[in-house]
């Protein structure tokens, strides 16, 4: 039996109220909207550590929410069917960088108010996606994005790299909710040997709907939330998400942060701070972000990527 994040909730907590932004708080323009703080940070911290997620609810405005629907409908229309059959299974790929809105989510005050929480030192942002799964489209596969299994940092519970998801519409099972299993950024699952290097092409093209890849597990956790909620998660965490059954787009955009960046290994933070362009960002939308640019002035090689954890995850 599928189990959900309800099964964490307390008396008068809606499922993903598990760490609630205070909703008592107004700003005076969306733009420059307070970051509003978080009840329970500790208990923020410990979810993520032990079971390598967590959840904050109600981060996005109303107004930032919109403008990132619009956006995100005209970059997904604009696709071609050839993009689109390239990422069956992953439903798109769309890097952050052409639209200079998605600064404004890089440099969130709510994010940055949860990094702090999370007692980040100076913590750096590397990339992100727009990810929509189109209407009646298959389950995405089983992985983990953990591209650095070859440094020994990678077995050791502080998370190397953190997944930050803004869901732009309500989730559910039926549309595609995100699904996950608990604690398996630090212990092995089967699925890490059925499927150790899930990013693959065949995969992404759903060419075998019978691949181990796509099943249901009894163990997995559900992870429904709404719109505007952000779910943080490990980057070695094994995760994927439910077929959308539903009539609808269900768009994610899904950020890349290094919490903390500065006690990486250098091989780490050489292989992390290679020079990125972002085509379609004006100057003020670069200079919202400066500070969160990775930087590695050392003569370190980078750690060779590698996305198959070794012996060391038992």
């Amino acid at each position: 039996m599928h189990r959900t994040v309800q099964g964490l909730q307390t008396p008068g907590q809606r499922p993903v109220d598990l760490l609630l932004c205070d909703r008592s708080q107004t700003a005076t323009t969306p733009t420059d909207r307070a970051p509003m703080p978080l009840q329970n940070p500790p208990e923020l911290f410990d979810q993520l550590v032990a079971d390598g997620f967590c959840l904050v609810a109600d981060l996005l405005d109303p107004d930032i929410l919109s403008r990132l629907r619009q956006t995100t409908d005209q970059l997904l229309d604009a696709q071609s069917e050839e993009k689109n059959d390239e990422q069956r299974s992953t439903g798109s790929m769309i890097d952050v960088g052409v639209h200079p809105i998605f600064a404004e989510l890089v440099a969130h005050p709510g994010a940055r108010s949860v990094l702090t929480a999370l007692g980040c030192l100076r913590p750096k942002w590397m990339s992100g996606y727009v990810i929509s799964k189109p209407p009646q489209s298959p389950a995405l596969f089983w992985h983990q994005d953990w591209w650095g299994w070859n440094d020994p940092s990678s077995y050791t519970p502080l998370p190397q790299q953190l997944f930050f998801m803004y869901y732009l519409v309500d989730t559910t099972p039926h549309n595609g909710c995100l699904r996950l299993l608990r604690g398996s950024h630090l212990q092995r699952h089967r699925m890490h040997d059925e499927v150790p290097d899930a990013h693959t092409d065949e995969l992404r093209r759903f060419s075998d709907p019978d691949h181990p890849a796509y099943q249901s597990l009894a163990e997995e956790v559900d992870v429904p939330v709404k719109a505007g909620d952000l779910v943080i998660g490990d980057s070695r965490l094994l995760h994927s998400a439910h077929a959308n059954k539903s009539d609808h787009r269900r768009t994610v955009i899904t950020l890349w942060y290094f919490p903390y960046f500065e006690l990486l290994s250098d091989g780490l933070r050489a292989a992390i701070a290679r020079p990125r362009e972002w085509t379609g960002w004006d100057d003020a939308a670069r200079t919202r972000v400066a500070d969160l640019v990775p930087v590695y002035s050392g003569g370190a090689a980078p750690v060779a990527w590698n996305r198959e954890p070794g012996e060391l995850l038992q």
